[in-house]
């Protein structure tokens, strides 16, 4: 009976046999921001996702190319991003970002990507986010990225 009790404990603690979200980082006081774990691996580059739940609605634009209006702004309470890592190079790219409404990130309502015609397009600070960077380690957020998927 102890060695299965063994077994089950060494197997409980590591590291590829549980998922789920992890505490990263309080993003500079802003909000909690959580990491999935285990991330994931593709060779050269690892895959990374977090979510953050905002203590005040923030703002996401949505494109609609046929309105008068273009872009508008809509209140959001969480987010969930996708980032890739490339540990060798040192560099990152968010890839996806998913807008709740919620707080929980169970109702998303807008998801943008990196091949969206609208991200592709424009040259907004939004944009921006999504144009591959080296990692800057002066940024914690940064930092913690590269400690949790380059390990």
């Amino acid at each position: 009976m102890s060695k299965y009790l063994l077994v089950l404990f060494v197997v409980a603690w590591q590291p590829s046999a549980w998922a789920g979200w992890v505490y990263f980082t309080n993003n500079n006081h802003a909000s909690n921001e959580y990491y999935f774990a285990p991330v994931e691996d593709k060779g050269k580059v690892k895959v990374l996702r977090t979510f953050s739940q905002l203590p005040v609605d923030a703002k996401v634009p949505y494109h609609t190319p046929k309105a008068v209006v273009k872009v508008t702004l809509y209140n959001y309470a969480s987010e969930q991003s996708t980032y890739e890592l490339n540990c060798q190079d040192q560099t990152i790219q968010l890839t996806e970002r998913i807008f709740y409404r919620d707080g929980a990130g169970k109702t998303p309502f807008i998801t943008h990507t990196m091949k969206d015609a609208f991200i592709q397009g424009s040259n907004s600070e939004f944009a921006k986010q999504f144009i591959k960077t080296p990692l800057r380690f002066d940024d914690i957020k940064h930092y913690r990225m590269h400690e949790v998927a380059c390990k």
